[in-house]
Order: structure tokens, then C-alpha cells, then sequence
């Protein structure tokens, strides 16, 4: 990613954040579903045990193996994530770095930020990431 880039990545963050803070709970987990689907997020979140923890994580189709995808029995095609609909408060992502579906709490996240913007990405840049 250029220089220039970097910036605008740095803009949408501080936007995205400002956006985020306005809403309520229900439409910032909305919120934060959209951005996955679109992007790789760093998410920092504090553990059930108490730990801060610092996951890459996503939830767009492309950076999920085929055998790590959920599907239904009723669904003709996989989809990328597992179901979250049970608890509204519960996130299920994709880690990027342990290469499988990790969930965290909405009231646990302490920050979020886009660290790759799909559109800003080339092929060779996905190809380097360091996942």
C-alpha cells in the first residue's frame, strides 16, 4: 500500500470510530459485522479471564479455507461465519492468525481498527499479509 493509502486508512478509522460511538448497541454490532465483511480488523477485547487480547480477524469469505467454512444443511452454498443469532452480544469471527473462528463480546471490545481495506488492497498486497 502507498503512502497515500495509509492516510486514507487512517481517515476511515478515525470516521468509522466517530460513527461507531453515535450508535446504539444493537446497530454498532450491525455495524461491526458490515466492517468485517468488508475488511481485516484489529480487535482488542478483554477476556472472560480478565487478559487483554489483540486478534486480526474478518469475517470476508476470501480469507476463510474452504474447509474452515460453516454451512447448514438447508443452505445450497457455505457461508463464511458461524452463526451468531442466538446471542446478539457474541461475535464470531475468523483469526487470521490461529487460521480458525474465534468469537468475542461486544461489551469486551475496548478498540477497533481497520489495519486492511479490501479496496486498497491488490492482489500482491493480500498475498503479503502477514497471516
Amino acid at each position: 500500500m502507498s503512502q497515500e493509502d495509509f492516510k486514507e486508512l487512517e481517515y476511515r478509522n478515525s470516521c468509522v470510530s466517530e460513527h461507531y460511538e453515535d450508535l446504539d448497541a444493537d446497530k454498532q454490532h450491525e455495524y461491526l459485522k458490515i466492517l468485517l465483511s468488508e475488511d481485516i480488523l484489529l480487535v482488542t477485547f478483554t477476556k472472560k479471564n480478565g487478559d487483554l487480547r489483540k486478534m486480526y480477524c474478518t469475517l470476508q469469505d476470501e480469507f476463510v479455507p474452504d474447509h474452515k467454512k460453516y454451512f447448514s444443511e438447508n443452505e445450497s452454498s457455505k457461508r463464511a461465519a458461524p452463526s451468531d443469532a442466538e446471542s446478539p452480544q457474541v461475535v464470531a469471527v475468523y483469526d487470521m492468525e490461529k487460521a480458525d473462528w474465534r468469537s468475542f463480546r461486544m461489551n469486551s471490545i475496548t478498540t477497533f481498527e481497520i489495519v486492511f481495506e479490501k479496496s486498497l488492497l491488490e492482489d500482491d498486497d493480500i498475498e503479503d499479509l502477514p497471516f
